[in-house]
Parts: structure tokens; sequence; C-alpha cells
């Protein structure tokens, strides 16, 4: 038995750490937490950035949402959500994981915000443009049932999440075959469906 404490909103990255929790079959704690309270000082000692979602595990805080599905897939090696540590993807799989939640993610909060940069700036940016990050997504996914290697891992969870928010959310990307495909094969997961009824009634109450 495992003792986690999931602290999240249903209007968050919260729903990315939900559906791993899911996919891993954990018994976990969800101590839902309204936005207006997460700078007070009980939520500051579980995370000082007053940001969401965060797990505990036992004595063990783990926030940002990528790092707590990795966590998690750690913890649950049975599930194999990740490639083993010897295995010749796991190097793949460190690569399109943080390639999501650093430079995809960055990329549509760029776009999304109409961040006006000039060209000398943009040099420095780690991903360019979000042109570039999609070109880059479309080419790897065109002939990929998942992103990494021939096994479902943490790294489509967080590249799932992320292209909802793009195209359904913010709208700054377009529904392309390429990826509605992808994310029709990942909304079929039971894990992914059961996370989204949990949240939705969240959002509900």
């Amino acid at each position: 038995m495992k003792n986690l404490t999931f602290y999240t909103n249903p209007l968050s990255r919260g729903r990315i750490v939900r559906w791993a929790l899911e996919e891993c079959g954990a018994n976990y704690e969800t101590v839902l937490l309204d936005f207006s309270t997460i700078k007070n000082p009980s939520y500051l000692a579980v995370n000082p950035m007053g940001k969401i979602p965060a797990l505990k595990h036992g004595d063990t805080v783990i926030t940002e949402a990528a790092a707590i599905c990795m966590y998690l897939a750690d913890i649950f090696p049975e599930k194999s959500l990740s490639p083993s540590i010897n295995s010749i993807y796991r190097g793949e799989y460190y690569r399109w994981l943080f390639f999501t939640a650093a430079t995809f993610e960055a990329a549509i909060m760029e776009k999304y915000t109409q961040v006006s940069l000039k060209d000398e700036y943009r040099k420095a940016l780690g991903y360019g443009d979000l042109d570039t990050v999609l070109n880059t997504l479309r080419n790897h996914l065109s002939d990929r049932k998942y992103i990494c290697a021939e096994q479902f891992s943490i790294a489509d969870i967080v590249l799932t999440k992320l292209l909802e928010y793009g195209i359904y959310r913010t709208k700054v990307i377009e529904p392309e075959p390429v990826f509605q495909h992808y994310l029709d094969r990942m909304q079929q997961r039971p894990a992914y469906q059961k996370a989204k009824y949990l949240d939705d009634l969240l959002v509900g109450n």
C-alpha cells in the first residue's frame, strides 16, 4: 500500500497526473484545492511555488506534472509506463518526455499569450517557435502509434494532455489528422476515461 496524497484542481495540469495515477491503479487521497487558497501557508508548506498539482508520497513531495508522472512510473514498475532503465528506448523516452513537457508546452503558451519577441531573443529560446515544434511532432507521429518506441508511456500522457490544451482549449493548434488520430487512440484508454470522469465530476461540483 503506497501512501499517496494528490493535490489538485480539475481545471489545472492536475488532469495529467490524475490520468497517470489511474494508469498505475494507485490508491490515493485527493486533496481538492481552490485557486484562491493555493498561496495559503498550509499549501505553501507542500509546494512553495503555490502551484498545482503536487504529490506527497510519505515524506516525499514531488511537484511539476511531468516529474510526478515520471515518479509514478518508477514506483509502479509493474505497470510498464516507461522503458526499463536498461532498455535501448530509455533515451528516446527521456527525449520525448522532456520535449513535450518543456519545449512543446512553452511553445503553446507563447502562441496563446501572444508574446511578441524580437528575432535576436528568439534565437535564445530552446524551442524556436510553435511551427517548428509542430513540424517535429507531426513528422514523428506520422507512422507511430505512441510517441516513444512501441509502448504506451508516461510521455504519451503528457503529450496527449498538451495536445488537447493546444487544440481544444487555446485553439493555437489545428486538429490535423495526424494529431487527432493520435488523440483518438489515447482517449480510448480506460484509465484516461476514468480520470476524465473523476475530474469532470469535480468541475460539476
